[in-house]
């Protein structure tokens, strides 16, 4: 294949990313966008210091090889895109792939009337909001169909008090005797309703920065009722390993879409879409992730994609 970087304006910020193409076909090629996950993450799906996870590179290499042409781009004040990410809300993030969505359709080595887009995560519950107004091919949601932010945090925050409360010897011993898992409990909670009750872009919560716009605006986003919405093919897919949201909330989009729909839970995939065979509590989730850059995505999860592709590209 061969590989373009590219640039689009949405508004005052430049968003920077690459475009793949297969390096033979056709004068016209169906196109994928790839919308990441939560968190300062590149255009390959990796973020600072040691996160990588070469998440978008690796879905890229697999579009392009069944026939696809893709767009996958830095986040705002990610990488090479300007702007600040830290003040970005979630509809700026919509925007944002909107603006993604329209460059791509105007490319002229795509097939506007097959267009894709695949979200993962954060991107799975964003895209429905993206294609209001705007006419896609199809949807391809990875790990955080039919979910909203709120729902995903609530279940991450239950597992670690879990985690917190299954700690035998001493460690268990210590938390009990610093009340860790009494205030862990408590945190949560604590943490939403600041974010809820400030009209301020940032804040601090306990010391740290926070970006409470992106919060708040998640928190008022019904992604049910977006999905609703949505009238195209949809392929919604999590892994049972799957830590960071509820794996089976992927059969709820079966009931909310228009479109015709298929819904799957693969066994043994995580949430950065790799085969995992321990048992990870979300206290281990470093563990979990570690090397994932260099593992291939699920065998399972790209046949999936692969046949759902042929019926409808």
């Amino acid at each position: 294949m061969s590989s373009k970087e590219v640039s689009f304006e949405k508004g005052d910020i430049k968003i920077s990313g690459t475009i793949d193409i297969p390096s033979e076909g056709p004068p016209l090629y169906p196109a994928v966008l790839i919308l990441s996950g939560s968190g300062p993450l590149d255009r390959d799906g990796n973020g600072k210091g040691k996160q990588v996870f070469n998440l978008y590179n690796s879905l890229s290499t697999f579009l392009v090889k069944n026939g696809c042409l893709t767009l996958r781009y830095d986040k705002r004040g990610v990488g090479k895109s300007t702007g600040s990410y830290m003040e970005a809300g979630m509809w700026d993030l919509v925007e944002d792939a909107r603006a993604a969505l329209r460059f791509l359709k105007r490319h002229p080595q795509v097939d506007p009337k097959r267009v894709f887009i695949v979200g993962h995560s954060e991107g799975a519950m964003l895209a429905p909001a993206v294609i209001e107004g705007e006419k896609v091919s199809g949807l391809i949601l990875l790990a955080g169909a039919a979910e909203s932010m709120a729902e995903a945090l609530s279940y991450q925050r239950h597992q670690m008090v879990r985690g917190l409360q299954g700690m035998e010897g001493i460690r268990g011993k210590l938390l009990n005797l610093f009340k860790v898992i009494e205030r862990a409990e408590k945190q949560g909670p604590k943490f939403d309703e600041k974010m809820m009750k400030t009209d301020a872009v940032t804040t601090r919560f306990q010391g740290v920065k926070v970006n409470a716009k992106w919060f708040r605006e998640h928190y008022q986003f019904n992604v049910r009722e977006s999905l609703k919405k949505v009238e195209c093919p949809v392929l919604a897919v999590t892994g049972a390993k799957d830590l960071q949201v509820i794996p089976e909330r992927v059969f709820e989009v079966e009931k909310l879409v228009k479109g015709p729909v298929e819904a799957k839970i693969i066994q043994g995939m995580n949430h950065m879409l790799r085969d995992q065979e321990e048992d990870y509590s979300i206290l281990q989730l470093k563990k979990a992730y570690k090397q994932t850059g260099t593992k291939p995505l699920s065998h399972e999860l790209t046949k999936t994609m692969r046949d759902w592709l042929a019926n409808y590209v």
